[in-house]
């Protein structure tokens, strides 16, 4: 973007124009008469009056380049003074983004295990996943996510058992003591994924369930580990 500085030498150069134009007016309507009279002894009046010319332009050039030259000097420095101000200022923060609750924990689950937004594949009603891969997941759900949300870094939102629970956010302290159910989560329904107590104290009521998840963390969190 064009700054004022940028144009400052134009303006400038338009300025001192001007006062010389100015200037050589004033110097003719002041001096023309004395200087034509006091040469006249040597020279023709023509001769005079071109000389008288000549004098009104270099008089009216030579003041208006130093009135100028004293002006750009003095608003350049002013223009440094500021630019140093403005440099050595406080860099406004920007605004921090602001999760949102836009998509199903499950769908982010499938998102980290599979390394793209897409469901789990389906086989006959049931993850098609191998033992070995089975293994991971369920580390993945009960452990990893666990972790995930108790540090803060995936804000989960849920509802509390109830008709008329809202959603509402899960704070990380809830994760000491709960984990989400790889049982539910194999029943391949988001609506359905909850969480339970990790000891299993609390049977298997859900603590707190249709839990989701914001998209925007999750590709931050999948790009920070290059998922």
């Amino acid at each position: 973007m064009r700054t004022s500085s940028d144009s400052f030498p134009i303006v400038v150069t338009l300025a001192a124009f001007v006062l010389m134009f100015l200037g050589q007016s004033t110097y003719q309507s002041l001096v023309e008469v004395l200087i034509v009279q006091q040469l006249k002894p040597w020279l023709s009046a023509t001769e005079a009056e071109v000389v008288e010319r000549f004098s009104a332009v270099a008089v009216a050039s030579a003041t208006s380049l130093g009135v100028i030259g004293a002006l750009y000097f003095y608003l350049r420095r002013e223009f440094a003074r500021q630019s140093e101000r403005t440099s050595n200022g406080p860099i406004a923060q920007a605004a921090p983004m602001r999760t949102r609750r836009d998509v199903w924990l499950y769908d982010a689950i499938c998102r980290i295990f599979l390394g793209r937004w897409d469901p789990i594949a389906l086989k006959r009603g049931r993850l098609d996943v191998d033992p070995a891969d089975s293994a991971v997941l369920r580390d993945l759900i009960t452990r990893h996510v666990r972790q995930l949300a108790a540090d803060g870094t995936l804000p989960i939102w849920g509802k509390r058992p109830g008709s008329w629970a809202l959603w509402e956010p899960v704070p990380p302290e809830f994760w000491r003591d709960h984990q989400v159910d790889y049982q539910s989560f194999l029943e391949a329904d988001p609506k359905l994924l909850h969480a339970l107590p990790c000891n299993g104290a609390g049977g298997h009521a859900a603590a707190i369930g249709e839990l989701m998840t914001s998209r925007a963390s999750v590709d931050a969190f999948c790009a920070a580990v290059a998922l």
